[in-house]
């Protein structure tokens, strides 16, 4: 629950109700505009330690391979794979933007025994690492997981492989208590100078948690390709609150805050239209608790000479949401990139069809994404990489 109180915002977080100072000395534009980036970035701290929180996601879904899907690990032409990718988001509307961060990589092998020759089993293993940050009061989640996956062929001619994968690892979240303010340090006449008898918990905690995932893709043609997968993530449904521990003895107090499993539904297909164009439509459904989020949309991969393993990528998406409402349009993604011999280069940017004040603040988003493949064999007919 997020609700104005005197010169504060008061948050409801697991039964303690938490105070963050604003300045409220008049309501004229300037001021309210203040006060609402305060009110955002106190909404993100909410929803992240509610029972209905939603992870953060990246609109290069595709960009962050196994944070979309564990048994995505080993689906490249290549031996190895290490991809990057970095979110900024609503700069412009808040003083500190809230900045996530992906790094992954993984290794694949061949598997010959008991496989159909000339299109063997693959099996692979991946590391990654995620960080996601609200800089105003040191919010911070982090998280690092190991990925193994198994694909099994399935047909030599078409090219077929259904695949497998599981995660495990450990996600830490921390909350700095330097940057909030309480309702008793109100000296009641210029400012919250007074201690706090707030009994607050660890302000740093660590779970386990565990995701697995399906993934299949054919290739019938050096012209067309399909894949389709899903993820589950939070399979064990951590409790993620800061309050279950033994110091607190409060029996008022909720100690059981049970992060909700996500499913991450995907799919996509790459169609060479000509010798050096070719489309590769894209969609991707978040679901979480009440949350529900679809992207969709194609990126167009343009081979600039005949000659050359150097490809141009551009392409238009868009993003919907349904939280507690109605489903509706939440953003216009535009995306640029570059792909030469093993590296791939992403840029993207999100128009929020929302805005602050009389769309005089923008919730918009950057992202930049890396991926570099070893040994990279340069096949158009295998399934999207990027």
């Amino acid at each position: 629950m997020i609700s104005f109180a005197s010169q504060r915002i008061k948050i409801d977080m697991g039964s303690r109700q938490w105070l963050i100072k604003l300045e409220l000395y008049n309501m004229n534009t300037k001021h309210f505009l203040s006060i609402t980036k305060y009110f955002i970035l106190a909404s993100v701290i909410l929803f992240s330690t509610q029972t209905n929180a939603q992870d953060p996601h990246f609109s290069q879904f595709y960009g962050s391979p196994l944070t979309l899907n564990p048994a995505i690990a080993g689906t490249y032409t290549g031996t190895f794979r290490i991809s990057t990718i970095y979110r900024d988001q609503w700069r412009s509307a808040v003083d500190d933007p809230l900045r996530t961060f992906a790094a992954s990589g993984d290794v694949k092998f061949n598997l010959n025994y008991g496989a159909i020759k000339g299109n063997p089993d693959i099996v692979a293993v991946g590391i990654t690492f995620f960080s996601d940050r609200v800089n105003t009061f040191d919010f911070n989640t982090n998280q690092i997981l190991l990925t193994a996956a198994y694909h099994k062929s399935l047909d030599k001619k078409t090219k077929q492989y259904i695949g497998i994968g599981i995660q495990g690892g450990i996600l830490q979240k921390s909350l700095n208590y330097e940057d909030l303010t309480f309702q008793d340090q109100f000296n009641a006449i210029d400012g919250y100078t007074l201690g706090t008898g707030e009994q607050l918990p660890p302000n740093n905690r660590a779970y386990s948690d565990v995701n697995v995932g399906l993934y299949y893709s054919i290739a019938p043609s050096k012209t067309f390709n399909f894949h389709i997968g899903a993820g589950y993530f939070h399979l064990n449904k951590p409790n993620v609150s800061f309050y279950n521990t033994p110091d607190i003895i409060d029996q008022n107090v909720i100690k059981i805050d049970t992060l909700s499993a996500k499913w991450s539904i995907h799919t996509g297909a790459s169609i060479k239209t000509s010798e050096r164009m070719a489309i590769q439509p894209r969609v991707n459904a978040l679901v979480q608790g009440p949350h529900t989020e679809l992207n969709l949309g194609a990126t167009f991969r343009y081979k600039v000479s005949k000659q050359s393993g150097q490809y141009l990528l551009f392409g238009p998406y868009i993003r919907g949401v349904k939280n507690y409402n109605n489903f509706g349009l939440e953003s216009v993604i535009g995306m640029v990139g570059f792909e030469r011999d093993n590296f791939i280069f992403g840029f993207s940017y999100d128009q929020s069809l929302s805005s602050l004040v009389n769309d005089r603040k923008s919730l918009s988003s950057l992202e930049f994404s890396i991926i570099y493949i070893g040994e990279h064999h340069n096949e158009d007919n295998f399934c999207p990489q990027w």
